[in-house]
This record gives structure tokens, C-alpha cells and sequence, in this order.
């Protein structure tokens, strides 16, 4: 086994394969031999793994059949109380990359929303700390990532998604499987930055599932919607409870949900914390349209109705725990369709 770029997993343990533990696996996944390591054998990096060939390397590992042909990176392991191992469910520790997990030595401070999108907004007059108090004020919110995500595959993202979100702002057009896949990566890549700048709560495996597959986890679910405000930058944030068994026991968090608006575009994140079929959820009469998992159709876009920053609060209440009471009064305006340039042809 060699390290590689961008590995998918990463190996470290005893050369003997008594000791091992798996890093950078996707959310809800892990390896982990119990803690502590043995103390008569020193630990190393041992190399790197493509994740469909974990178990093969590990079964190699513990029968002592690896073969080294580079000198190993001694490694340590910080035993946690009580002899824990670190769940993967567990939200990004401060410090750390929200997605890659690595050490933020020199971490970078990410603009939530990108520079191509306040260009936008500059343009169309909205502005930030304006001293003129007839511009709307809209502060950039930014979060620390560290410099090798925020440099390589956000920045491309980034470039990717202002091709395709740029048109929908004004004019129709038809969304590929392709380009909705890409969207629905980007409003994840954001839902993730936004509860890294608050509480995070999001189990880290979810941020870093973006960084090694380069789509959502297959847990998460995203949609979008047409949107027209005043208010380019729409944001509500929902943690999701359900009620403790015990009587008297604390709530449980099991899901967090984040809906927000670019300009003319509207997406909700769902990131559920525990297995199960989501429920079936109002679309406003074909307004929210699925884009993970993916549907396999073409998104023919604006939907019929747009929402505004009072009516997406009612998008955003409609992910909830059914033990709540939900009012949702709500009223949709029909979205514009303005024709705009031809979409090119998918690419075969």
C-alpha cells in the first residue's frame, strides 16, 4: 500500500495488523480496533486503501502478508476517556476542516456565499456595510476550511455551479441529471459551511463524504425551488427533535435542516441523523423538485410558483419530527419565465 492524494482510506496501526484503525470513511462507517493500542508495538501510518478495498487490505493486515516497499511514518493515538474511539457521528471537532478533517494549521476564511455570486449581487445593488443608508446591507458570512479543500475541489465546484445557477436567476432553461447533481453538491457543500459557522451539529462523515465522492451522501436530501425577494439571502436553520422515551428525558436531536435562498434560487438541505424513510412532504403544487437523491430526469426550470422570505418558512417547516404542531400558511407567487438562451445539448 502508498499514500495517495485525496485517499479514501487511510490505515494506521501495528505492522503486525494486531492494532488497526481506518480514517477518512464515510459518515455512519467506521474501523476502529479497541482502545488502547497495545503498548509492546509501535503504531504507524500504514498506507492507503481505495474504500472498496478496506477489507481486503485489512484481512491482508491481520494475516501478516502486507508488503512494504516504502519506510513507514511512525503514528500516536490520543486515547480519548474512558477508552472511547471517535464516532464518526460526531460533529467536526474546532480546529479541524469541516470536510477533509484535517488539522486547520492554515485555515483559510471561506466566504459562505461566493465571490461570483456578491459580483452578482453588487451589480443588481445589493451591498455589504454600505454607508449609504439607502443600499440594503447583506454582511458575507465566512467559516474556516482548511487551504487544500477551499483551493482544489470547492474551488472548482464554485466555477462549476455559477455556469449553471447564473442563467436560472433569470431566465428558463433545462437542467440536466448532471448539472442537478452538481447543484444539489454545492447546496450540501453550503449546508455543511453554514453549521460549521454556527453549533455544528452535523456528524462530521457527512462533510467529508463531500470531499472523497464529490456528490451528497446518500443520507442527505436536497431540493430546490424558484425564489424572488427583496432579500437575496434567505436562511433558516431547523434542528430536528423527537421527544425523549423516557418520561422526563431530554430531547433527542435526529435530523438538522437548512433551507436558504441565492438570488433567485431557493435549496433545503436535509441531513437526518438516524436511518428511516422520510415521510411524503408537500412540493406547493410542483414547486420543490428534487435533487438528491437523484430523480434521473431533466429539471425543466423555474418550477410554477416561487417563493419569498416570508413563504420559506413554510418550506423550511415542512421538514419536521411530527410531534410539533405546524402551521404553514403560505402564499406563492407564479414564478416568471422568461426565455432565455438555448441549454446546450447533453453531452452523449
Amino acid at each position: 500500500m502508498k499514500r495517495a492524494v485525496h485517499a479514501w482510506v487511510e490505515l494506521y496501526g501495528t505492522q503486525s495488523g494486531s492494532w488497526l484503525s481506518a480514517t477518512r470513511i464515510d459518515a455512519g462507517q467506521g474501523l476502529a480496533d479497541p482502545l488502547p493500542p497495545p503498548a509492546d508495538e509501535p503504531l504507524y501510518m500504514l498506507g492507503a486503501a481505495h474504500r472498496a478495498c478496506l477489507d481486503p487490505a485489512v484481512e491482508l493486515l491481520r494475516r501478516g502478508l502486507a508488503i512494504f516497499d516504502h519506510p513507514l511514518q511512525e503514528a500516536f493515538v490520543d486515547v480519548p476517556p474512558h477508552g472511547q474511539a471517535p464516532a464518526n457521528g460526531l460533529p467536526a471537532q474546532r480546529g479541524r476542516c469541516p470536510f477533509c478533517q484535517d488539522l486547520e494549521l492554515n485555515p483559510t476564511k471561506e466566504d459562505i456565499y461566493p465571490k461570483w455570486l456578491i459580483r452578482e449581487l453588487r451589480r443588481l445593488g445589493v451591498r455589504s456595510g454600505s454607508p449609504d443608508p439607502r443600499q440594503r446591507k447583506i454582511e458575507w458570512p465566512t467559516t474556516p476550511v482548511c487551504q487544500q479543500c477551499n483551493n482544489n475541489w470547492m474551488s472548482v465546484l464554485e466555477n462549476d455551479v455559477s455556469s449553471i445557477l447564473l442563467p436560472m436567476f433569470f431566465s428558463t432553461r433545462l437542467v440536466s441529471e448532471q448539472e442537478q447533481v452538481r447543484l444539489a453538491l454545492w447546496a450540501a457543500m453550503k449546508a455543511v459551511l453554514f453549521d460549521s459557522a454556527g453549533e455544528a451539529v452535523i456528524p462530521h462523515g457527512f462533510g467529508q463524504s463531500l470531499e472523497l465522492f464529490r456528490h451528497p451522501h446518500p443520507g442527505m436530501y436536497v431540493w430546490i425551488a424558484a425564489y424572488h425577494d427583496s432579500n437575496p439571502l434567505s436562511l433558516v436553520v431547523r434542528p430536528i427533535y423527537t421527544a425523549g422515551e423516557v418520561e422526563g428525558g431530554s430531547d433527542q436531536l435526529d435530523g438538522w435542516c437548512a433551507t436558504f435562498s441565492v438570488l433567485r434560487v431557493a435549496f433545503q438541505v436535509f441531513v437526518p441523523f438516524a436511518e428511516g424513510d422520510l415521510a411524503p412532504l408537500p412540493d406547493f403544487h410542483g414547486s420543490v423538485v428534487k435533487l438528491w437523491p437523484p430523480l434521473g430526469e431533466v429539471l425543466d426550470w423555474p418550477p410554477p410558483y416561487c417563493f419569498d422570505s416570508k413563504s420559506i418558512n413554510g418550506l423550511a417547516a415542512r421538514i419536521n419530527d411530527n410531534c410539533e404542531v405546524i402551521q404553514m400558511e403560505v402564499t406563492l407567487t407564479e414564478a416568471v419565465r422568461e426565455p432565455g438562451p438555448p441549454s446546450p445539448a447533453p453531452t452523449p
